[in-house]
């Protein structure tokens, strides 16, 4: 069976989903944003520069082509189950927000529209990573107020550290300092993209979820699900204490909160409709290491792209980008940008 994912089921996924959140008003209240119905017409961005690991990452396989692969639930084309359908099916959440604005992907771009919107997240990367492609982006190019510029980055970095404290080569302090030092640091590379005058880019940036509530974290004792708890929430709160709010230039997307809201309700016995997120804890694909190869058809028994919350061990399924794409909208169109 192919569980298609476009816009049109992304539409009744919110709709099942609108109760357990008010993640909207959350997010406004925590950026200093405020409900402009207009916003999306006055904010007009004419670029896209995506910065971050897997949750952010088209794969191509074809130049030209529609078939780049993502690290999630890999969705076929409507009429032919045998051929992937990047653009249609089992978008990504900057996906969604590049829609948004009429940006295109080189990447993703089957109609050969001119590219605006540019892939700078890689595969694995950590923050050291995204210093890097920040100083290749300021290098080659300097960010305007019509750049629309994303980052979700920590996942990897938060599974190194926990993998250090488990193999006794960091103790727990210290490897707490460091996810607090990769916290800053990243904070830090929001506020080389923004400015006081708002004549540099517009930034969302987001937290990653707490790594105790993924398959990751399943089986492991209730000391390391806290330790996996205290690395994440160390991390993002120093990323958020380190960003300067400058103006009108920054957009907090609270994705940390958004996933912790949605297995709250499910572990509650919570179900919408059958195609609310019914499962919270394991991982949809049945290989959940190598995501390029997962799609529809290689799911585990009972799941579909859109009732599982999780496609792989730390990654988002096609479900938890359409939540995550939702609220980046909700935001980007009611910051006063």
């Amino acid at each position: 069976m192919n569980f298609r994912v476009d816009r049109w089921s992304a539409v009744a996924l919110r709709s099942s989903l609108v109760i357990l959140t008010t993640v909207g008003a959350l997010l406004l209240s925590s950026c200093g944003g405020g409900g402009q119905s207009s916003q999306s017409k006055r904010f007009k961005p004419t670029r896209m520069i995506v910065f971050g690991d897997e949750a952010s990452l088209l794969v191509p396989t074809t130049p030209g082509g529609n078939d780049s692969r993502k690290y999630t639930n890999n969705g076929f084309n409507a009429t032919d189950t045998a051929v992937i359908d990047c653009f249609n099916a089992s978008r990504l959440w900057v996906q969604f927000l590049a829609d948004e604005y009429g940006l295109v992907f080189a990447e993703c771009n089957p109609n050969n529209a001119t590219a605006t919107a540019q892939m700078r997240a890689t595969a694995g990367a950590k923050v050291a990573d995204l210093v890097t492609a920040v100083d290749a982006f300021l290098a080659a190019s300097a960010p305007v107020p019509t750049d629309l510029i994303t980052m979700m980055v920590g996942t990897n970095d938060i599974v190194e550290l926990y993998d250090s404290v488990s193999s006794a080569a960091m103790k727990q302090d210290a490897a707490v300092a460091e996810a607090k030092r990769r916290g800053v640091l990243f904070g830090n590379q929001i506020n080389r993209l923004t400015n006081n005058s708002n004549t540099r880019g517009r930034v969302m940036y987001s937290t990653v979820p707490e790594l105790d509530l993924t398959p990751f974290a399943q089986g492991k004792s209730s000391g390391d699900k806290s330790l996996l708890n205290l690395l994440t929430t160390s991390f993002n709160d120093a990323m958020r204490g380190k960003v300067e709010i400058n103006g009108r230039s920054n957009g907090f997307l609270d994705t940390a909160q958004r996933f912790r809201n949605i297995v709250d309700f499910v572990r509650r016995g919570k179900s919408l409709s059958n195609s609310a997120i019914i499962n919270v804890t394991v991982a949809s694909c049945l290989d959940p290491v190598n995501l390029l190869s997962c799609n529809n058809n290689t799911l585990v028994t009972g799941a579909t792209a859109t009732n599982y919350l999780w496609a792989g061990n730390v990654n988002f399924s096609a479900a938890g980008h359409i939540l995550v794409g939702d609220d980046a909208v909700r935001l980007a169109t009611n910051l006063p940008w």
